[in-house]
């Protein structure tokens, strides 16, 4: 008899618990490695995007870290002001003061950041050629817009900027 329960209990745990229990193992470990990839992956992301090597970055983190801690204090500031916790004389010297400080703050950063001086070339090129259009422009015997004043060349039929209609063909 005992063997016969033997015989049984081995095939119903072969035939019907050990299928879903490599199941239930297969579906746990799955989970597993999904709040692993979860979890990681931001973290591997972040740690891709910093730029390594680079002189200065330590400086840069240094200084937007006192820019930010700056602006937080410049907000506290204000609503103390608002909750009427700070009077206007020391508000206005403590907002005055953490303005110097901020914008000390903004030009080392401007300093270090290699793209300023680019924009300000680029800011420089863009107003020499402003300035010579406006005066290339203004010294011109060249037609205008009777609508809107715009420059015009000789063989215009409409004003490039109003649309407005020169000449009938």
């Amino acid at each position: 008899m005992t063997a016969i329960m033997d015989v049984i209990i081995r095939t119903v745990i072969h035939e019907y618990i050990l299928p879903y229990l490599n199941l239930d193992v297969a579906i746990i470990c799955l989970m597993a490695i999904c709040v692993v990839v979860g979890v990681g992956e931001p973290l591997v992301r972040r740690l891709a995007y910093r730029p390594h090597g680079r002189e200065g970055d330590h400086e840069t983190e240094r200084l937007l870290l006192q820019k930010e801690m700056l602006y937080g204090a410049i907000r506290d500031l204000d609503f103390d002001f608002q909750t009427v916790k700070v009077d206007q004389k020391d508000y206005t010297e403590l907002r005055q003061q953490l303005e110097r400080e901020a914008v000390q703050i903004l030009r080392q950063l401007d300093a270090v950041d290699p793209l300023v001086a680019f924009d300000n070339e680029i800011e420089q090129q863009v107003l020499a050629l402003r300035q010579r259009s406006t005066s290339t422009a203004c010294g011109s015997d060249r037609e205008s817009c009777s609508s809107c004043g715009t420059p015009l060349e000789e063989d215009e039929n409409f004003c490039p900027f109003c649309g407005h209609a020169l000449r009938l063909s």
